[in-house]
Formats: structure tokens, sequence, C-alpha cells
């Protein structure tokens, strides 16, 4: 076996693993880009394009992980609910970025 591949394997023991669904890198990635200003639940999902129920439930996964934080904000006279990434979320975002971007790597080297 690719020493590599091994390697990767041994890295990923690192990693924690309550980020590793599709929809939580989905959500860490759209939060980290957006920076301080946040983004609110509803743009989240429209751009996600998922179900209230699944959306809640991984952001109450990295919230309690504390990667994500929420706060109520007032937008043109309604109340909202935004998400902005913490420190630790770009960490871990950071290192799971990186771990994906070596598999992927590694799959594609021959």
């Amino acid at each position: 076996m690719n020493s590599d591949f091994l390697s990767l394997v041994e890295e990923s023991k690192a990693l924690n693993s309550s980020v590793f669904s599709l929809i939580r890198l989905q959500l860490l990635s759209s939060i980290a880009s957006v920076g301080r200003d946040g983004v609110t639940y509803r743009e989240l999902k429209a751009v996600l394009d998922v179900t209230d129920g699944a959306l809640y439930t991984n952001l109450k996964v990295l919230e309690e992980n504390g990667y994500v934080k929420s706060q109520k904000i007032t937008l043109e006279g309604k109340a909202l609910e935004s998400y902005q990434i913490t420190p630790e979320g770009v960490l871990v975002w950071g290192h799971t970025k990186n771990w994906l971007g070596k598999l992927v790597e590694c799959g594609v080297k021959k």
C-alpha cells in the first residue's frame, strides 16, 4: 500500500470526526468564506438547499463543538439568526481542508 496513503490515514486520526459530513463541511466552508460578517440561517439554507431540520441539527453540532457561534440580529426589521466561524473553527477548517487536499492529491497520483 502507498506510504502516502498510510500517512494520510494516520494523520486523519487527529481530525475531529464530528466535522466529517458533507453538510458540515459545506457549512464550515460557507461560514468561513464570509469571515467576521457572518451569514444568516436563511442565506445558508438558500445556498446549501437543505431542509430546516438538517441545517439546524448540523449547525448545532458545529456550535456545540465551538466551531461556529450564533447571534440574534435585526435586518430590515426582522429578527434573524446569524452565524460566524470562531477562531477554533478557523483552525479546524484549515486542518480539515488541508487534509482533504492531500487526500485528493494522493488519489490523483499513480
